[in-house]
């Protein structure tokens, strides 16, 4: 089950690249043919766009994949979910913050000068709420399991 947790942060680390949410949004909200869609999402790629950001992106994860190597919170079911669902937190904050520094990009929205420093905050921002909604989880299994035991 770790290596399984293990490969789905490698996995989804790579699926949230911001050009990938870049071209995902471009075929969804624009009306790009999806040869012009790919070009212009992948236009301004470089090795050090993707080194620079990918190392904000990674902030999140490197506590995820540490806890499921050097914890036993895979030897409950509590500690199961609380990483799965920490993982989903970060998967939905990140995708969901890169959608929202593009969208304004196409569409009637005003882009804010400062949107592209979002791609810094927002695994910052996941990597708080997956602690946060990893606790949680875990002290409401706590918390049931306890209740259970009494009765």
């Amino acid at each position: 089950m770790k290596k399984q947790f293990i490969w789905a942060c490698i996995i989804s680390f790579v699926l949230l690249f911001e050009h990938l949410n870049h071209l995902l949004l471009l075929i969804i909200v624009t009306d790009f043919a999806p040869v012009e869609a790919i070009s212009r999402a992948f236009a301004h790629t470089s090795i050090t766009s993707v080194l620079f950001i990918g190392a904000f992106r990674i902030i999140p994860f490197v506590p995820l994949v540490l806890c499921a190597m050097f914890t036993n919170l895979f030897n409950s079911l509590k500690g199961k979910v609380a990483l799965w669902l920490s993982l989903g937190m970060t998967v939905f904050i990140i995708f969901t913050g890169y959608w929202e520094i593009m969208r304004p990009l196409y569409t009637d929205e005003h882009a804010s000068s400062t949107a592209s420093i979002g791609y810094i905050f927002v695994p910052v921002v996941a990597l708080s709420y997956a602690v946060a909604a990893g606790f949680a989880a875990y002290f409401i299994f706590y918390i049931a399991e306890i209740i259970s035991k009494r009765k």
